[in-house]
């Protein structure tokens, strides 16, 4: 299953539309590596102070037959989301505590584009887990 997550490898451009917080995108870089052929590993720095650097893994849960994102933060935020990747739609979801409280829902949800070389995705918030509301955009393009 891993196998599939491997258009990933290399260095991603990223724009986040964030429109609360500035009306032009902010830009940064993703890397994406193979740790023993067993996890994929992400770097991302953003150009802006406010969004934090973050390291990702990326496995497989055998039990629940779907992958985990296990997230880290320059802030010290530790999340765990649960994880699918299927026909060119990638989804994350964060639905109750783990490392850190779960002070709102959180969800992805990302199409990568038929060349993989193009993901452009959203973040949504939830306070219950019903009502939910956009948080930003992200894109990212492969270089």
């Amino acid at each position: 299953m891993m196998n599939r997550l491997d258009f990933f490898i290399g260095t991603w451009a990223i724009e986040v539309v964030h429109p609360h917080i500035q009306p032009t995108p902010i830009t940064g870089e993703a890397s994406f590596e193979w740790l023993d052929e067993r996890y994929v590993i992400q770097r991302t720095k953003i150009d802006k102070p406010e969004f934090p650097s973050s390291m990702i893994i990326y496995d497989w849960d055998d039990a629940k037959g779907q992958y985990v994102q296990h997230y880290f933060d320059s802030r010290g935020v530790t999340r765990l989301y649960e994880m699918s990747f299927e026909e060119g739609i990638w989804k994350l979801w964060r639905n109750e505590p783990d490392f850190s409280p779960l002070d709102f829902h959180q969800r992805f949800s990302g199409i990568v584009n038929e060349a993989e070389n193009l993901i452009e995705s959203c973040w949504e918030q939830s306070a219950d887990g019903v009502q939910w509301e956009h948080d930003f955009k992200l894109i990212l393009k492969k270089q």
